[in-house]
């Protein structure tokens, strides 16, 4: 569960310098299915980070696409990341079926859980 966490803020931190967290676009990936599912959401990126971040999602076997699908979420974890003055949120939303423990490792890392 954490290391899905850290991927989208390691993911998130790489692509941070290219949004400003407020006026960009959201793309989200998708990888896996049922309870394996996870979507990442990246908001606030500029033009070329999109097709940088869609790129990305699809070479690692992920579905790309413009959101996330909260129907059958249990919540999604979000940070914002900032560096060089730019920022962008990234929210991992989790179909596991273990809201509370989910709840609990997001908020014990500092970040924000948000109910689907």
């Amino acid at each position: 569960m954490k290391a899905v966490y850290a991927l989208g803020v390691f993911v998130g931190s790489i692509i941070a310098a290219c949004g400003d967290g407020g006026s960009g676009t959201t793309v989200a990936c998708t990888m896996g299915s049922g309870t394996s599912k996870t979507c990442i959401e990246y908001s606030g990126l500029s033009g070329e980070a999109i097709q940088g971040q869609n790129d990305a999602c699809t070479n690692a076997g992920g579905v790309a696409s413009s959101a996330c699908s909260h129907a059958g979420a249990d919540g999604g974890c979000r940070v914002k990341s900032t560096a060089a003055g730019s920022s962008q949120i990234v929210t991992t939303w989790l179909y596991a079926g273990n809201a509370d423990t989910e709840k609990m490792a997001c908020t014990s890392n500092g970040q924000t859980w948000i109910a689907p």
